[in-house]
């Protein structure tokens, strides 16, 4: 065999090899892509050196044959020199452009690589920063959840230690029942053996009796309306109609109505809005707080003076609520879609009317603050001491409540100021909303000073605020100016909103 023809073999061995590495190629991955494009290289550099050998060698060969041969063979061996090395030449070309496209595919293949790469480590962040959110909000719940519960046990702490208080209370106050009566029995044996003693003088004997007996009968009434004032009623209470029967038979002599003046009322100036509320200057006085009536946490009925203050002639209504949260930012309150305007603002807590009292501190530059219970009362009867401020009997259209006869009975809220005034000029004192007040809520008036506008608590932290009077939805035996509620501060509903009350 001629080398030209053994040239010719391996450079066929060379291609083939070439076409198969094209086609593995295309099924590798990026690396074993990137190492058969290198082998190719290597053969296509072969392949053009075995191209220029075999045009050596026919050149040789060429020179050696007979001369007659030479020129009749010459133009075919040419020609077949030429097709060889045209198709050696398109070969290699078909081999650069495959090798051109498989550098392509290994260069998407390696971009292909490194944005799954980095996807990969983008979802493990975001994984991460999942699970350290999750992780951070169930540390907060936690915590809420302990806050709770430890506000749960103070608060039943707190009103296992008012229990044993009152059941203190009652105990003592049977005891005292028990003495009273005792010393009642011992007195009337005492009398029955001065009776024996003493026949002979009919006169003083008499007299002795009749003083026996008083004392006795004396003795056992002070006992019991000693127990009847602290111990609580183990019956539900009356209706309002007996609260009536109650109050005119304990109170055979009724105050008469005082000759009350003309209060005189004002409104501060605001320094974003022109005015503040409609307020009453009131002068102080002495007054009864609380009722002789079934309800214990209206009792004992006790004397309290009061210096003066200034109170708002009509409920906070929604208007100059607005105004306030406009100013501030604050969020508006709902209005129950029953309008807002003039009517008293309603779904506010107790924190809500402690703000707004700040706010008109801050414009007006004089202290406003929410009543306390004694205020609000004294207010509120002016200085009558029935059911109601105009008498024992619930007239009708004289407020809004479940049965009070109005157009807004049971169903909304009536605008400030639709009904009569009581005589401090004060209107809505009975039904349209309860109204939060500064103090906070005891079971009881037991031990409350006679001076001072508030009561102040001495216990920490408040948990029920007091909301005094009636509102749209209430019904008789709810409707007095003695009238206690307790709420959590955080108490928001559409029967609650508030007055305010200025130091003068």
């Amino acid at each position: 065999m001629s080398s030209i023809t053994q040239a010719k073999a391996e450079a066929q061995k060379l291609i083939k090899r070439y076409n198969q590495l094209q086609s593995e190629a295309k099924n590798a991955n990026a690396i074993e892509a990137r190492h058969k494009a290198a082998e190719a290289d290597k053969l296509v550099s072969q392949i053009s050196a075995l191209q220029l050998a075999i045009t050596k060698l026919q050149a040789k060969d060429r020179e050696k044959k007979v001369p007659s041969k030479k020129v009749a063979t010459s133009e075919k061996t040419d020609q077949r020199v030429n097709q060889e090395k045209s198709h050696v030449i398109d070969r290699i070309h078909h081999l650069e452009e495959a090798q051109n496209k498989t550098q392509a595919q290994i260069e998407q293949l390696t971009r292909a690589r490194t944005e799954l790469n980095r996807l990969k480590q983008q979802a493990n962040k975001h994984a991460a920063t999942i699970v350290k959110e999750r992780r951070a909000n169930d540390e907060k719940l936690q915590q809420e959840l302990a806050k709770l519960i430890k506000k749960k046990e103070e608060e039943q702490s707190t009103l296992k230690k008012e229990l044993i208080t009152v059941k203190q209370q009652a105990q003592k106050d049977s005891e005292l029942l028990k003495v009273q009566r005792d010393a009642a029995r011992a007195m009337m044996e005492r009398q029955k053996n001065l009776e024996k003693n003493q026949s002979s003088s009919s006169h003083n004997h008499k007299k002795l009796m009749i003083i026996a007996s008083i004392v006795s009968i004396l003795a056992l009434v002070l006992g019991i309306i000693i127990a009847s004032m602290f111990s609580k009623p183990s019956v539900p209470p009356p209706s309002s109609a007996g609260n009536n029967q109650y109050d005119k038979s304990i109170n055979k002599k009724t105050t008469k109505e005082q000759n009350i003046k003309p209060m005189e009322t004002y409104r501060d100036k605001l320094k974003k809005i022109p005015l503040g509320p409609f307020m009453v200057k009131l002068s102080g006085g002495v007054f009864k707080m609380g009722s002789k009536s079934p309800y214990s946490d209206e009792r004992p009925q006790h004397e309290v003076k009061l210096k003066g203050f200034s109170i708002s002639k009509y409920e906070v209504t929604f208007e100059e609520y607005d105004w306030f949260a406009g100013a501030t930012g604050k969020q508006l309150p709902d209005d129950n879609n029953w309008g807002r305007g003039k009517r008293p603002v309603v779904n506010v807590s107790w924190y809500n009317a402690v703000s707004y009292t700040e706010w008109l501190s801050e414009q007006t530059g004089y202290d406003y603050r929410l009543p306390s219970e004694r205020e609000w009362e004294y207010a509120a009867s002016a200085h009558s001491e029935t059911t109601y401020w105009w008498g024992y009997k619930l007239e009708k259209n004289k407020a809004n409540c479940a049965i009070c006869g109005s157009e807004w009975d049971g169903r909304k809220t009536a605008p400030v100021g639709s009904f009569e005034a009581n005589r401090f000029g004060l209107y809505d004192v009975i039904g349209n909303v309860m109204e939060w007040t500064f103090s906070c809520f005891r079971p009881n008036y037991q031990n409350a000073p006679e001076t001072g506008n508030i009561w102040k608590w001495k216990k920490g932290k408040c948990l029920k605020q007091v909301a005094r009077s009636s509102s749209y939805k209430s019904y008789e035996r709810e409707l007095r100016t003695t009238k206690r509620n307790k709420f959590s501060p955080n108490e928001v509903n559409s029967k609650i909103g508030f007055r305010v009350v200025r130091e003068n």
